[in-house]
């Protein structure tokens, strides 16, 4: 039976190895995507690999509302140093027990100064109408939302240039060709 995902995102999983000080989080390799979808009342947590064609999912998690969040993996600068994370990542964690589960954004790093961890307004975004699909809210217009955010004025590659959209057109005059070492060029 066909699904239809509320949200879906471009992201990774994380190798989280506990009891390591400090821990340290490794990206897994192969591109994927999250996305989740109601079902009899429940919330369906899945993800896959990008080239996996079939419908099964090679992470499937069914949860009750609010039994997880879904929130960004930041540093705590007030405990222990520890390494700053090299990426946009995001904690699944479950309010029961110890379990939880870090994914990496893969979509493009909007940061003006190429900060791979810096969460974009975007990233935010994405990340709190997950956790909003977790409490249990059915009737989100994601498109909508996502539509709402612009991270131009925050992107590295963004040069500042903007359509102009009232230049008037200058009529080009016929050039005549110049000559330079001897060969004519326009």
């Amino acid at each position: 039976m066909p699904i239809s995902p509320i949200i879906t995102f471009k992201a990774g999983r994380c190798d989280f190895p506990p009891g390591r000080e400090p821990n340290k989080i490794k990206p897994l390799d192969p591109p994927g995507y999250v996305y989740l979808y109601f079902e009899d009342g429940l919330v369906h947590f899945c993800w896959r690999t990008r080239n996996n064609i079939s419908e099964m999912p090679e992470m499937h998690l069914i949860v009750e509302r609010k039994e997880c969040s879904f929130r960004p993996y930041e540093r705590d600068t007030t405990a222990r140093p520890t390494a700053k994370t090299n990426g946009r990542i995001f904690v699944l964690k479950f309010a029961s027990y110890s379990q939880r589960y870090l994914f990496w954004m893969q979509s493009k790093p909007q940061s003006r100064d190429g900060d791979p961890s810096w969460f974009s307004p975007r990233d935010r975004l994405i990340g709190k109408i997950v956790h909003r699909v977790l409490q249990g809210e059915e009737d989100i217009d994601v498109a909508g939302e996502l539509a709402g955010v612009c991270n131009t004025d925050d992107r590295f590659d963004d040069d500042g240039n903007r359509k102009i959209e009232d230049v008037e057109e200058v009529e080009e005059k016929e050039q005549e060709p110049k000559r330079r070492w001897g060969r004519w060029w326009w």
